[in-house]
């Protein structure tokens, strides 16, 4: 039999009969009569394995907008997130830093950036970048508690970096704070997935002189942009400032024009 050029590249290139088949615009009948000329088994079914870590680990996330990534893969029952690649199993954190840093991390890696379950590579440090946060962080004349919330250190290690770099004591009052610390200091989480804001008033003041509500914060950290009209909380969750729960004006009609169009007017 005469053996098209082209299907013979393409099953020598481990692609199936019916992958073959319609990006030629063809039958499958002659693609599997060239595969038993050729002497070739039959393609593996299923999903192709990843050729780099790099590529398994992108499978299971999205971009997030500001350079942040978010997870879309398995989670486990104690919230750990993972995958497996080349019979080995990489939690989503480890993998980012290997990708980032071509080496494997030293003890856990975790997002240093301002959103907690980030895992874009350039945004996860290993134990020993955040020990050197943290060490740049107190000589700046942060309190050791602040280190710990940001970079996840016990308060023996923080007390220690502090002691080795011969820092007095931590004086508290009014240190400069940017808007996403003083969010994150001032949001409260709760059991199910809610982010409360502590006050009836949302606006953020820091002594930077900045000034933003809380709501519009968490609306910018979601979608990398200003919100158009009031944010308010989707989930219907009074003082809920969780940036997945909360939507502005275009946000609130869309869903509004769905609900008319699948359920009329009376929705």
């Amino acid at each position: 039999m005469i053996i098209r050029q082209d299907i013979a590249e393409l099953l020598h290139a481990g692609r199936s009969d019916r992958e073959i088949a319609a990006q030629l615009h063809m039958d499958t009948r002659p693609i599997s009569a060239v595969r038993a000329a050729l002497g070739l088994p039959k393609a593996r079914s299923g999903k192709k394995p990843a050729p780099t870590l790099e590529a398994a680990f992108l499978r299971h996330t999205k971009t997030a907008g500001d350079g942040h990534m978010e997870w879309t893969g398995h989670v486990q029952a104690d919230g750990s997130r993972g995958f497996r690649w080349q019979g080995r199993y990489w939690t989503a954190a480890q993998a980012a830093f290997m990708i980032a840093n071509g080496r494997a991390p030293e003890g856990k890696s975790r997002p240093v950036c301002d959103r907690e379950q980030c895992i874009a590579p350039g945004h996860v440090q290993d134990r020993a970048g955040r020990l050197r946060l943290a060490t740049e962080m107190l000589a700046a004349g942060h309190s050791a508690h602040a280190v710990i919330r940001r970079y996840q250190l016990s308060f023996e290690r923080v007390r220690s970096l502090r002691d080795e770099l011969g820092l007095p004591p931590h004086q508290p009052g009014t240190k400069p704070e940017s808007i996403n610390d003083t969010f994150r200091r001032r949001a409260v989480p709760t059991d199910d997935g809610h982010l409360l804001w502590p006050t009836s008033d949302y606006h953020i003041r820091t002594v930077e002189g900045a000034a933003m509500s809380a709501r519009q914060h968490a609306f910018r950290q979601k979608h990398g942009r200003a919100p158009v009209g009031n944010v308010t909380a989707g989930c219907g969750t009074p003082r809920c400032v969780h940036p997945d729960h909360v939507e502005d004006r275009p946000m609130r009609e869309a869903l509004t024009t769905q609900l008319n169009l699948i359920f009329g007017s009376a929705a």
